[in-house]
C-alpha cells in the first residue's frame, strides 16, 4: 500500500525558511557597502526636507544577527544528532535476538533488517536514523501487544521510517531555532511532529482495515508511566498520544493544522518591512565638509536634494 508522505506543515515550513533566507540576505547585501560609515542618514520622497541619523552600527548589528542565527541552526542540528546517538547507543548496548514469529512478521512487512528489539520493560518503539532510518522496540512493548497490535506498530513505524520522518522533525527544529524571532517557524514545527503521527497512523489502519488494533496499542502503552524523547519522534510521546486515540475511537474528529494570528500577524508585517527595504531605491552621498564619513541615502527622485559629491550609485 502506498504510503502519504503529504506534510503541508513541512513543506510550509521549508518554503518560509527559503524565503525568509532569501530575504535575509538580501537586506545584509544591501547594506554591505555602508559598513565603514560612520554616520548614516536616510530621506524619502515624502519627506525630502527631512533627514534621518541611522546608527552607524545598522549594518553590523545585521550581519551579527544573521550570523547568531546561523549558529544556533547549526549547534541544534547536532546538539540533536548527538543526544539521538547517545539515546540510541544506550539502548543498543541492551539489544536482543528477535523471536522467529516476530523475525517473520518484520519480513512480511518488507522490514527486514530494519528493527532492533532491546531488552527493556519500558513500552515503546520510535524510529531513529537521518540517511538510514531504522527501528527500535522494547521487549516489553512486544510482550504487552498480540499479534495484530504488534503488526500495527510496525506499520506505524514504517510510515516513519519510508516518509523519513527522523529527517523532518529534525530540520522542523533546526529551522524554528535559526529563525527564531518569528514565531510561525515553532509552531509549524510542532504541526510536522503531529502530522507526522496522524499519517503513520493512516498508514496503518489502512494496510489493517481496522482501526481496533493500533487503538488498542496505543491504550496499552497510555497505561504505562511515558518516556519522552525530545530528538526522535516516538510513538509514545504523550503530546500527540491523545489526538491520535480520538481520531481512533472517532474517525470523524478533525485535527485542524493551524498556526496562531499572532504568527500571521508578525510574519506579514516582517515581510512587508523587509519587501520596502529592498524595493526602496538609493543613493549614497558622501557629505566632506563634516568632520568624519557621513552619507545620505535618499530615494533616486531625491538626488538633486542631496550634496554634489556622490559616491557610485548604490541600490
Amino acid at each position: 500500500m502506498k504510503i502519504n508522505k503529504y506534510n503541508g506543515s513541512f513543506l510550509l515550513l521549508i518554503s518560509l525558511s527559503l524565503i525568509t533566507g532569501f530575504i535575509a540576505l538580501a537586506l545584509l547585501t544591501k547594506t554591505f557597502p555602508l559598513f565603514a560609515a560612520k554616520k548614516l542618514y536616510f530621506c524619502q520622497q515624502f519627506a525630502s526636507n527631512t533627514l534621518f541619523q541611522i546608527p552607524h552600527t545598522l549594518p553590523n548589528t545585521l550581519a551579527i544577527a544573521l550570523g547568531t542565527a546561523i549558529l544556533l541552526g547549526a549547534s541544534s542540528f547536532f546538539i540533536q544528532l548527538w543526544k539521538t546517538q547517545r539515546l540510541v547507543k544506550g539502548l543498543l548496548i541492551k539489544h536482543v535476538a528477535i523471536s522467529k514469529k516476530t523475525e517473520n512478521m518484520i519480513v512480511l512487512l518488507g522490514l527486514k533488517n530494519s528493527v532492533h528489539l532491546v531488552e527493556d520493560t519500558n513500552l515503546f518503539s520510535f524510529c531513529t536514523g537521518i540517511l538510514s532510518p531504522s527501528i527500535i522496540i522494547t521487549t516489553g512493548l512486544v510482550s504487552s501487544l498480540n499479534d495484530k497490535e504488534l503488526e500495527a506498530v510496525f506499520l506505524h513505524e514504517k510510515a516513519h521510517l519510508q516518509n523519513h520522518d527522523p529527517l523532518k522533525i529534525i530540520l522542523g527544529k533546526t529551522i524554528s531555532c535559526v529563525f527564531f524571532f518569528l514565531p510561525i517557524f515553532s509552531e509549524l514545527n510542532k504541526n510536522i511532529a503531529a502530522t507526522n503521527e496522524l499519517l503513520a497512523d493512516r498508514f496503518a489502519i489502512k494496510s489493517q482495515q481496522d482501526t481496533a488494533f493500533l487503538r488498542g496499542a496505543l491504550k496499552k502503552i497510555l497505561m504505562e508511566p511515558q518516556i519522552t524523547f525530545a530528538t526522535v519522534p516516538a510513538i509514545s510521546n504523550p503530546d500527540y498520544l491523545e489526538i491520535r486515540i480520538r481520531r481512533l475511537v472517532n474517525p470523524s474528529v478533525k485535527y485542524y493544522i493551524g498556526v496562531s494570528w499572532i504568527s500571521f500577524f508578525s510574519t506579514a508585517i516582517f515581510l512587508f518591512i523587509s519587501l520596502f527595504l529592498l524595493q526602496t531605491p538609493a543613493n549614497a552621498f558622501h557629505m566632506e565638509h563634516t568632520t568624519e564619513p557621513s552619507y545620505v541615502m535618499c530615494s533616486s527622485d531625491n538626488a538633486s536634494a542631496a550634496p554634489t559629491y556622490k559616491l557610485p550609485y548604490y541600490q
